[in-house]
């Protein structure tokens, strides 16, 4: 049983402010003591289940790699964090995600966004709205295998399951706007992780890949109009559509691709491994 996990840091217990920190400062080292605990605590509930292979794929720099589980493997998070660039493609059984927040405007969502908190008002794949989480296990979906587990604030998870239907989800904190919260302590919130990823990979069977059907069109919305410099750039990226100044749309025969080129790649390469939908 081969699993991917892949990463944020909004949603980590403990974390309530953007992640600005320095390189190496105290700040810097205490993420990643909270990052890298949860991600263990992860790895060794899929050890638990009956795992043979765990790799994370990281999102944010935010892992002691030599604190980590030495049982696991780890794709650094260097931009852009795609799939194709992560070796989604190893032909993994499910995806378990860890410190995941809510989408943009979520109601008392800790540090809820979508992408961008400075610039992004809303995402929308084939007319439907949807954060981070939804997007990544979409891409899980187009390569074939499951969304099994998600660990996040409680808006994430309710995110994660109104989507996702019955997943393990695992709340290790309460929102109570986007600074506050009310955190577990970070050994309870390990404990929490290890029991549902346990739990999630037990019960495999029961869980399908969330596929959206492609062709895949995905609107990226912006809080403000952007520049010409901009808007000029976009406009020469493969596959990309100027709606109006303020507003983007990113096409691709499944979401793995359009989601590349939303950030400059044509993985147009990959199509022929991955699962479409």
């Amino acid at each position: 049983m081969k699993i991917l996990i892949t990463t944020d840091l909004e949603g980590v217990s403990g974390i309530v402010e953007w992640d600005r920190h320095d390189r190496g400062t105290p700040l810097d080292l205490w993420q990643r003591k909270l990052m890298t605990g949860e991600v263990n605590a992860a790895i060794e509930g899929a050890f638990d289940a009956g795992a043979t292979r765990v790799k994370v794929a990281e999102g944010h720099n935010a892992i002691d790699i030599l604190q980590m589980d030495r049982r696991a493997s780890i794709v650094p998070a260097i931009w852009p964090a795609i799939p194709p660039l992560q070796g989604w493609d190893e032909g993994f059984n499910a995806l378990i995600q860890i410190g995941h927040h809510a989408m943009a405007g979520t109601k008392n969502g800790l540090l809820a966004h979508s992408y961008n908190h400075r610039t992004v008002e809303y995402i929308e794949i084939n007319g439907m709205r949807i954060g981070e989480i939804g997007v990544e296990a979409a891409q899980a979906g187009d390569y074939g295998f499951p969304t099994v587990l998600i660990s996040g604030d409680e808006a994430a998870c309710r995110e994660a399951q109104d989507l996702l239907g019955d997943i393990e989800v695992a709340a290790v904190k309460k929102g109570y706007g986007c600074h506050h919260a009310d955190c577990l302590h970070p050994a309870k919130a390990r404990e929490l992780i290890r029991e549902k990823a346990r739990a999630a990979l037990n019960r495999l069977d029961e869980f399908k890949p969330f596929i959206i059907p492609g062709p895949i069109k995905i609107i990226e919305c912006y809080f403000k109009p952007l520049d010409e410099q901009t808007l000029k750039a976009k406009k020469e990226m493969p596959e990309t559509e100027i709606i109006d100044e303020r507003t983007l749309a990113y096409h691709g025969r499944n979401v793995v691709e359009a989601m590349a080129r939303r950030c400059g790649v044509d993985c147009s390469w990959t199509a022929e491994k991955i699962k479409s939908g």
